[in-house]
């Protein structure tokens, strides 16, 4: 019961419950005018023309099916819902915002500063060349050697060397994380980072507002620029129609000195680190660079943070700090951001390069499976070319609506040769690819249209050597706690179950 008080008393809640109001009243006021005025043919123009424009869009055809579909049931109603939060047309606040961001990105290039990357044409493949300068043209990242990388296949195991990281620290520390929860991970963080304050060491904290909406207090910030610590929460969330409210920070990085950097798909909250069960063993991964590769992350924090908090600041204070030693590596690393902000899908587009320049293998891990038609049409080419193609997915889900469209996309996976995997301990929340024994991306974007289209994200190519070993043997582990899915399993399915399913699907670029 009180668990139950303590949720609907919450500011989620209060937030959402707030903007289904207004839409409940914009929705009451539109078929009140409709029936008063007699607008039958005023709607059928209405919808012809919004549902025409929407076609002619550079959108996902699943994006603009679903947004069509929703204007054809309810035509004014459904006009004004895509205005506010399916036209992709930026507001004036975004418009100011990205002109800042952009500015830093004009000014200062990643290559303008140490270290320098290697040779791409003479260290890689054909087929990781084209990955590569796919990446560097469109978000500007370097391919580096010099670089530790240190992969852990849990949160549990990363977690200790992270505090020991963070005591490190001399110049500044960044984190950007889509969540914080107070608690054993987060207690233990932020005493160090006071402690650190107080040495002189810049700190910065990022968190997402609608991530951390139930896990901090309301402008939390506040309390951590009381300890000194610079803090900001990333979009904030008002109880209004708003179209900013789809633009999530959904980033997960810890940068010390800028010549560390941890990442991965952990957040800081117990449940990462299995110190809190919700659904059942939470199967997470994170990776630690070390030495020259770790600048890409770090020019990343700081084009986000000129985003949110439009300050002068000089690039070079922030430069890597290196120690004596030069970091020796066995393998390339490219790490790289994506965001809503402009019309490149790089997560997405990166993914199906892996799948495409696969001659044996590649093995997929996501908590979520909500695909368009490309990123289908990629798996499907891949397994009908002979490429063994395995997915492994949650057995216990986290939410149930999403899990419904995950197994929606079974069966046609299944039946073209696709093998699937379910958890069997419980979540695995890992995003990572791994293909051929020569690459793997580890990072934070979900196989889903919020991660591939509305957030801000980040991950890390391995080209060759012990981390694209590392993230393989972790596969090869976790494969032993799975169960397959058969087409057989997908066939079975209640009736209802399918058409949850396809219910769900047919909206989903919507939620």
């Amino acid at each position: 019961m009180r668990k139950f008080l303590k949720f609907i008393s919450s500011r989620l809640v209060w937030t959402f419950l707030f903007i289904f109001l207004q839409m409940g009243i914009l929705y009451v006021s539109l078929r009140y005018a409709e029936s008063y005025f007699s607008l039958s043919l005023f709607n059928f123009v209405l919808s012809m023309v919004f549902s025409f424009a929407i076609f002619t869009r550079d959108d996902a055809p699943e994006y603009k099916i679903s947004w069509i579909f929703l204007i054809s049931a309810l035509p004014v109603f459904g006009c004004f819902m895509y205005m506010i939060f399916g036209n992709k047309k930026k507001s004036r606040w975004e418009k100011r915002r990205i002109a800042g961001y952009q500015e830093l990105m004009a000014t200062h290039s990643i290559g303008d500063y140490p270290p320098a990357g290697v040779p791409s044409e003479e260290v890689l493949s054909e087929d990781d060349l084209r990955l590569q300068k796919y990446l560097t043209n469109i978000t500007e990242s370097i391919v580096y050697d010099s670089t530790q990388v240190d992969y852990y296949p849990l949160g549990d195991y990363c977690y200790p060397v992270m505090l020991q990281e963070l005591e490190k620290a001399k110049k500044f520390i960044f984190m950007e994380y889509f969540i914080y929860e107070k608690g054993d991970f987060w207690d233990s963080v932020l005493e160090i980072l006071k402690r650190k304050v107080s040495q002189g060491v810049d700190v910065r904290i990022l968190y997402d507002d609608m991530g951390s909406i139930n896990t901090l207090p309301y402008k939390y910030y506040k309390e951590l620029r009381s300890y000194g610590i610079k803090a900001v929460a990333f979009n904030p969330v008002r109880p209004r129609l708003n179209p900013r409210l789809n633009y999530r920070d959904h980033r997960k990085v810890c940068i010390v000195d800028g010549n560390t950097a941890i990442s991965g798909g952990i957040n800081i909250a117990d449940e990462y680190i299995n110190h809190k069960i919700r659904f059942g063993h939470w199967k997470d991964n994170a990776f630690i660079l070390r030495g020259s590769g770790v600048w890409n992350y770090t020019f990343m924090f700081l084009q986000l943070w000129q985003f949110v908090s439009p300050k002068a600041y000089a690039v070079d204070d922030f430069s890597p700090y290196y120690p004596t030693e030069k970091k020796a590596s066995d393998g390339y690393v490219q790490s790289f951001g994506d965001s809503p902000l402009d019309d490149f899908n790089v997560a997405e587009n990166a993914y199906i390069h892996v799948l495409n320049a696969a001659k044996d293998y590649v093995w997929i891990a996501t908590p979520y499976l909500i695909l368009d038609s490309t990123m289908v049409n990629a798996l499907v080419l891949a397994s009908q070319s002979g490429v063994d193609v395995r997915l492994i997915t949650p057995s216990i889900p986290d939410k149930k609506i999403v899990f419904s469209l995950t197994k929606s996309n079974y069966m046609k996976l299944l039946a073209n040769g696709i093998r699937i995997f379910e958890y069997v301990p419980g979540f695995i929340h890992s995003k990572m690819f791994v293909s051929d024994d020569k690459r793997a991306i580890v990072g934070t974007t979900n196989m889903d249209f919020r991660s591939f289209f509305l957030h801000f994200e980040s991950g890390s190519v391995f080209y060759g050597g012990s981390a694209v070993q590392s993230v393989k043997a972790d596969f090869e582990d976790t494969f032993k706690l799975c169960k397959e899915v058969t087409l057989e399993d997908a066939r079975k399915r209640s009736l209802l179950m399918k058409l949850m399913g396809q219910i769900a699907k047919l909206v989903a670029p919507l939620l």
